[in-house]
């Protein structure tokens, strides 16, 4: 899943590579691919709240974000156009012009397309190193304990809490003393996806619970037991255990899947970072330093937002 530009592009060490340039006063750096102005930096600093652009211009690691974050964006935005990219939804956030970071957000978003047809047409390589994965740490790869239960669910919100906890508390009443469950869920239960199957649910782990109805769901020990009414986020619970499975290593064709997956997101992370030390390290990049340390030791608070320093008071008289 594609993440906001800002967060993408934070690590990237700003210039590190480029080199020094004569470069109008007015451009901060430039490329062949894109040209950073000191208007780029203003307009990025306009979307700073007005009472902390003062602090935010004085502080050289934030000025560095802000001119990396345009490089990056700017660059991707120019490299979209070449591509042929379309611009893609970019939230209403983040350095560059509303239609750079949407070009941006597109040219990211076909770098991850293609690292995926990449990643699935060399499945077969990368189906060796899952396996190499899961033998170098099987007792990682576990097929939790699981339960089967019925249940029936008094909701709280249109009852209230007691009236909810009252009705549960005779449900379970007519449980203890024989009732058939299904035909007692039937009667009493809240919940429309379960109701009709006498309150039956599907395996489930204690993770897939809220905590507070996965402790009482795990505590019942005997299958046939019926707990006590357990109360969960939304309502009260009489639950009936009817199958337990105790946990047990995964094959590797169960883990397969997961581990696959977390290759697949991590070489795209990776087709990601390589684009963006490319472009930090441009042989084309030109670099002018003297007005972008300007942008931090020359900031004027008059001209950032802040608040101009408080007029001096009356000279002391002399006695």
């Amino acid at each position: 899943m594609h993440r906001p530009l800002a967060l993408l592009v934070a690590a990237l060490a700003f210039l590190s590579a480029a080199h020094a340039a004569d470069l109008p006063p007015d451009v901060l750096a430039k490329s062949r691919w894109m040209v950073l102005t000191r208007a780029d930096f203003d307009a990025a600093l306009q979307r700073v709240p007005e009472n902390a652009r003062f602090e935010f211009a004085s502080d050289p690691k934030r000025v560095k974000s802000v001119l990396n974050n345009l490089l990056v964006i700017k660059t991707l935005a120019a490299q979209a156009k070449a591509h042929g990219t379309k611009p893609a939804a970019s939230g209403g956030y983040g350095a560059g012009s509303p239609a750079e970071r949407a070009l941006a957000v597109g040219e990211l978003q076909r770098i991850e397309a293609d690292a995926a047809r990449s990643f699935d047409a060399n499945k077969a390589i990368w189906e060796t190193k899952a396996h190499e994965i899961y033998m170098l740490d099987r007792a990682k790869y576990q097929v939790p304990e699981e339960v089967r239960v019925s249940d029936i669910a008094v909701e709280v919100k249109d009852r209230g809490e007691e009236a909810a906890l009252a009705r549960a508390r005779e449900a379970h009443a007519k449980l203890v003393a024989g009732a058939d469950f299904a035909t007692v869920a039937r009667e009493y239960s809240d919940d429309p996806t379960t109701r009709d199957k006498g309150g039956a649910l599907p395996f489930v782990a204690r993770n897939r619970l809220a905590p507070s109805f996965a402790k009482g769901v795990f505590a019942l020990t005997r299958i046939g037991e019926i707990s006590e009414p357990i109360r969960g986020p939304t309502a009260w619970h009489i639950v009936r255990l009817d199958e337990r499975r105790a946990a047990r290593p995964q094959t590797f064709d169960e883990a397969k899947g997961a581990i696959l997956a977390s290759l697949k997101q991590r070489y795209l992370a990776d087709q990601r970072e390589v684009r963006f030390r490319e472009i930090n390290s441009d042989a084309t990049l030109e670099v002018n330093q003297p007005a972008i340390d300007a942008l931090v030791t020359h900031a004027d608070p008059t001209q950032v937002g802040a608040a101009p320093p408080a007029k001096p008071g009356p000279e002391p008289k002399a006695n």
